[in-house]
């Protein structure tokens, strides 16, 4: 009897055991999500290169200075024209004498509107070597329908309050290749009339003149 009691409340406690461990929920499944990384080689960059400015415009005629328009890269003829060179005496020699250039039209027909940065390209043939002692820039003064420059003017025994008209425009020059130069200049050019004069040879009376004005922007 007593071993009967034993084995009915064993099997008691472990039915219980069952039912108890059925009732714990089940735990739930870990899931892991894996990422797939494609590592994509990227191109190498190309270095950036700056664009490389145009060639120079080349004037057409030797020994002829061109107006160089450096927004447009593009180079405009002056106006081609002739002086005279007149020795002048005053009172007989008295008062001096006066040697200058004079041209017809009191003023040029090609007329610029630029004041800074003002450049010329001029050809040559190759066999100058003192470009400066070659050709001069003046700066004209109109005078009643003609433009004048004095070139050198003598004092004499009396006195003569008439001053030089005009002015020797000093200017330099870069070699751009073996024939072609750029002439520059230090400082701003006056409103004005100018020409380029070819000098070579003083003993003439007519010089070949490259003529030009200057009208100053408003802004400027």
């Amino acid at each position: 009897m007593k071993l009967l009691f034993i084995l009915l409340t064993s099997a008691a406690f472990i039915n219980a055991q069952g039912q108890t461990t059925a009732k714990k929920p089940a735990k739930p499944a870990v899931r892991y999500d894996t990422i797939i990384v494609k590592h994509v080689t990227a191109p190498p960059k190309k270095p950036v290169t700056k664009a490389e400015p145009p060639p120079l415009p080349v004037p057409e005629f030797i020994n002829q200075p061109y107006y160089f328009d450096k927004e447009g890269n593009r180079i405009i003829k002056l106006e081609n024209g002739t002086a005279q060179l007149v020795t002048k005496k005053k009172s007989l020699g008295l008062k001096g004498a006066r040697q200058y250039f004079t041209m017809p039209e009191g003023s040029s027909r090609v007329r610029f509107t630029a004041r800074n940065n003002i450049t010329f390209l001029i050809k040559t043939s190759g066999d100058v070597i003192d470009f400066t002692s070659y050709i001069k820039l003046y700066k004209f003064v109109p005078i009643d329908q003609t433009r004048e420059v004095t070139i050198t003017s003598k004092e004499g025994v009396l006195t003569d309050k008439e001053e030089g008209r005009g002015k020797l425009i000093s200017f330099s020059i870069k070699m751009l290749t073996k024939d072609n130069y750029m002439i520059q200049f230090t400082e701003p050019l006056e409103a004005g009339e100018y020409g380029f004069v070819w000098v070579k040879n003083m003993e003439l009376k007519e010089f070949n003149v490259f003529g030009f004005g200057i009208d100053w922007k408003n802004s400027d």
